[in-house]
């Protein structure tokens, strides 16, 4: 397996939320002294201890205090930090671990983050990610997608890109180490959805989907080529909603949902709610001519059905502590109590009318179903939806906009 890697100075500098754990201390100039009648000066302050002692004094910390902090964020997939701790001193680095030397790791993988893919707050190099695990937001400069053009993020914060010069080699972003993992195969035509993950210590696996052909390719990266798996519009759907909802990462892969019992659980439910299978989990929500969708997500390392329908939606007991969000593409499950303004045990879900599209809040306590605001949140452009409300953006509208978009490759 090939990867390059971006030196720690770089990475430092793509970043906004970089901390500096030892900004210089300015020494205030020594106070004045007055005299008691008759009386010897009093001894002035001793000056503040200089930042260089300062520093020496957090890079002698004991390893193992060291490596107690860096795990914590790691238990956080905050990866970002974890650098940021490992690029202070040495003694540092020494007492944590290099996730360049065992790129199986899972703990240097993102698996808690979703990129605002939609063009709201981001520009060529800057992008912007949420942990829906911790609710923090992160600005993020990428200046590696300058040599290759944007194919696809995956659930969990992978970008999966391709060489600007012909063939268009594949390769693969980790963004927070800096792990290039170069697959030699070119990136096929078309494709817009991507899930990367591993298992043990095999090589790690990359699937691309593509909508027009509506067949899914898979690779390693000493594959020369991608592999095309074509198994009709109805399997290429329900495959689609495992790989953006997180659950086909998570789960182990396509085997963990695909097998019988689910599938005739579904086709059941589709059969009650009088909608084509095939429609039941398009990726194109035009088609959705009665508003009938259905996801796949991540709900506690287990696969979770989530369903909208016409005038309702599918009903459960409660969701605790959790809040989901359903657009036209994609279904997101968040914990409400790390994100100011969202409510627990609520469905936030975009209703489109004509052209425009709005927010409406349902609460699964008492089944009822209320408009987040009174205008209409998104309008339609060239099959996209664009914001139609005055900034700033609140993070229900943030959020809801991630559900709403999925945007293509670049290289399309």
């Amino acid at each position: 397996m090939s990867q390059e890697l971006v030196e720690p100075a770089a990475m430092a500098a793509a970043t906004d939320e970089v901390p500096t754990p030892f900004a210089a201390a300015s020494v205030p100039p020594p106070a004045k002294t007055k005299k008691d009648s008759g009386s010897c000066p009093e001894t002035p302050p001793s000056p503040a201890r200089p930042a260089v002692e300062t520093a020496a004094g957090w890079s002698s910390l004991l390893p193992d205090l060291v490596r107690r902090v860096a795990n914590c964020f790691l238990d956080t997939n905050d990866v970002d930090w974890y650098m940021d701790l490992r690029a202070v001193c040495q003694s540092w680095r020494a007492a944590t671990d290099d996730p360049r030397k065992n790129p199986f790791d899972g703990r240097f993988h993102p698996r808690e983050w979703i990129v605002l893919d939609d063009g709201v707050s981001q520009t060529d190099d800057t992008r912007v990610f949420v942990n829906i695990g911790t609710g923090r937001f992160l600005r993020k400069k990428l200046p590696l997608r300058r040599r290759y053009y944007l194919v696809a993020i995956t659930f969990g914060g992978y970008f999966v890109l391709a060489d600007r010069k012909r063939p268009h080699a594949t390769r693969v972003l980790n963004p927070f180490t800096g792990e290039l993992v170069r697959v030699a195969a070119p990136v096929p035509r078309g494709a817009g959805v991507a899930v990367f993950f591993f298992s043990g210590d095999t090589p790690h696996n990359l699937t691309l989907l593509c909508g027009s052909s509506r067949k899914y390719y898979t690779a390693v990266p000493d594959s020369k080529r991608f592999v095309a798996h074509s198994d009709g519009e109805l399997i290429y759907n329900y495959m689609r909603k495992a790989v953006v909802g997180g659950v086909y990462t998570n789960g182990g892969g396509w085997a963990s949902v695909a097998n019988e019992g689910m599938i005739e659980n579904l086709c059941k439910l589709t059969e009650m709610l009088q909608v084509e299978f095939v429609k039941f989990f398009s990726c194109d929500p035009f088609r959705h001519t009665r508003d009938v969708r259905c996801f796949l997500v991540d709900f506690g390392g287990q696969a979770m059905f989530i369903t909208k329908a016409p005038g309702r939606l599918v009903p459960v007991e409660t969701i605790g502590k959790y809040a989901i969000f359903i657009g036209h593409h994609r279904c997101l499950v968040v914990d409400a109590g790390k994100f100011p303004s969202v409510e627990a045990n609520c469905v936030y879900y975009t209703l489109q009318v004509s052209r425009f599209a709005g927010i409406v809040k349902h609460n699964i306590g008492d089944g009822t179903d209320v408009r987040v605001s009174e205008s209409l949140e998104f309008f339609e452009q060239n099959n996209e939806f664009v914001f139609d409300t005055p900034r700033p953006l609140t993070i229900i509208q943030v959020l809801c906009s991630y559900t709403i978009n999925l945007r293509g490759s670049e290289l399309a």
